[in-house]
């Protein structure tokens, strides 16, 4: 068995000649020129691969992502967890892939001799862990997917033995989004908190290796490069690693092309991507000024008009039930597109089911505003993704303190919309039921959180780990 990391999240494994890859973006960038891979995968990679299977372990872009999986090739057999909607199936029709197959929750999937996958979905909004088992050594590709309590304690009665573990470790959130007026600035993340989640989930699971994965990218898009400073790359991990004396497991640090292999264990690149990253940056950021200025001139030309506005909102409106129109009773929400051509706002009373055009804005008549560009609120709306925006890090929540709540349950609102859980009509159906069935430890996991907020116990993501535990023991 060898494998390779390719990219951001991108993992390929071989095995009696068989290949799998994992979450393929290679090419360009995503989430509207915000998000490139970092260090950068090398040019025409893409066109070296040809696996037998891809993995998609969720539906955001930098996993599933349109170019790639074109350059790849639309025939390939595409894999896909079996979630309560059908979205990544869907989505994956519509670019024209005509091999699909569902993975259903915790069933074994043959990929060749001595070599096969398992699904474990994880999350309300979909995601999924792949755990890899060919010739002896597992790999859990835990990804984005944070899975925590019965959920992972299913994983690892089956999989007892972890041997590569890869996880993400950054802010794939909109956390560093606020502007906050009456605290007089923004608000901060901390990098180390997703270094100290990650090395608690990989002591946890008892790997032999822990590779740090999925977070490898930069912002070379104006309005967020700023949020350059608040990387944390694979090689911060290993430094906290380092800095609190884990040696168990051993934390790898793999730029693309990096891997192991069976005969020769690991095999690294000998090049500093990490000393004078922002030299390195400011000559990425060079290389893609022609694709960066193309895509700011289309943008330009954008306008939210009244009748995007109108599709958006009567969806929105008329498939939030009372009970969630309750949250936002007195709050309406304010969305301002800006443009080149011109800026334009819409209040949404979610709570009274009204939108209006606004001809003025301020914080005083609209205290709870979303910024972004005309083009990415259009593209949110036409493809039913404003779970992209957040991740995206190109919106801007200009809101009170105490009203930071209240876009949290906005955006949450509108995930439920872009998994298909609302409208209603769209989940009381036998799949949606079905699928959770199978998940019940999940659903279990929350009522148990649910109840220890409510004894006052703040969320702490290791709470809900297995104890954790040093491994002993190698592979070469």
């Amino acid at each position: 068995m060898k494998f390779r990391v390719l990219g951001h999240a991108c993992l390929e494994v071989t095995s009696n000649s068989r290949q799998l890859l994992c979450d393929p973006w290679l090419v360009g960038s995503c989430y509207w020129r915000s998000w490139w891979n970092y260090p950068p995968v090398p040019d025409g990679l893409v066109e070296t691969l040809k696996p037998d299977f891809i993995y998609l372990t969720h539906m955001h872009w930098d996993h599933f992502h349109g170019p790639t999986l074109r350059r790849l090739g639309l025939d390939m057999h595409m894999l896909v967890p079996k979630t309560p909607d059908r979205r990544i199936y869907e989505d994956l029709k519509a670019i024209g892939c005509t091999r699909i197959t569902e993975l259903v929750h915790g069933k074994p999937y043959q990929i060749g001799p001595d070599f096969q996958i398992t699904s474990y979905q994880f999350g309300h909004f979909p995601d999924s862990a792949l755990v890899i088992e060919a010739d002896g050594k597992t790999i859990l590709n835990a990804n984005d997917c944070k899975i925590m309590g019965a959920p992972l304690k299913q994983v690892l009665e089956r999989h007892s033995n972890i041997d590569f573990v890869l996880r993400s470790h950054s802010s794939a959130n909109a956390r560093l989004c606020f502007d906050i007026v009456d605290r007089g600035g923004a608000h901060i993340d901390n990098p180390e908190k997703y270094s100290a989640e990650f090395a608690d989930f990989a002591r946890a699971v008892r790997a032999k290796y822990a590779i740090p994965f999925a977070s490898n990218n930069c912002y070379l898009h104006p309005e967020t490069e700023q949020f350059n400073r608040y990387l944390n790359l694979g090689i911060d991990v290993k430094r906290y690693f380092e800095a609190h004396g884990i040696t168990e497991p051993e934390c790898v640090v793999c730029a693309p092309g990096d891997g192991w292999n069976d005969d020769l264990g690991f095999t690294l690149t000998d090049k500093d991507w990490y000393t004078n990253i922002d030299e390195h940056l400011t000559r990425y950021k060079e290389a893609n000024s022609d694709a960066l200025k193309k895509s700011a001139q289309q943008e330009a030309r954008a306008v939210l008009t009244d009748t995007i506005m109108a599709r958006y909102a009567s969806e929105l409106l008329s498939g939030t039930p009372f009970f969630v129109r309750r949250l936002f009773r007195g709050k309406p929400i304010t969305l301002v597109a800006h443009s080149a051509a011109g800026d334009t706002a819409y209040e949404l009373d979610i709570f009274g089911r009204k939108w209006r055009k606004l001809n003025a804005w301020n914080d005083n008549d609209s205290p709870i505003q979303i910024h972004a560009s005309a083009s990415v609120f259009i593209m949110c709306v036409k493809q039913v993704n404003w779970n992209s925006l957040g991740i995206s890090k190109r919106v801007r929540f200009r809101v009170k303190d105490e009203d930071k709540k209240i876009v949290t349950y906005f955006t949450e609102l509108n995930d439920l919309f872009d998994c298909e859980v609302l409208p209603l009509s769209k989940s009381l159906n036998p799949r949606f039921v079905g699928v959770w069935l199978r998940r019940w430890r999940e659903l279990a996991l929350y009522l148990r959180i649910a109840a220890d907020l409510g004894r006052g116990r703040e969320f702490a993501y290791r709470n809900y780990l297995p104890l954790i535990r040093a491994r002993s023991g190698a592979l070469h």
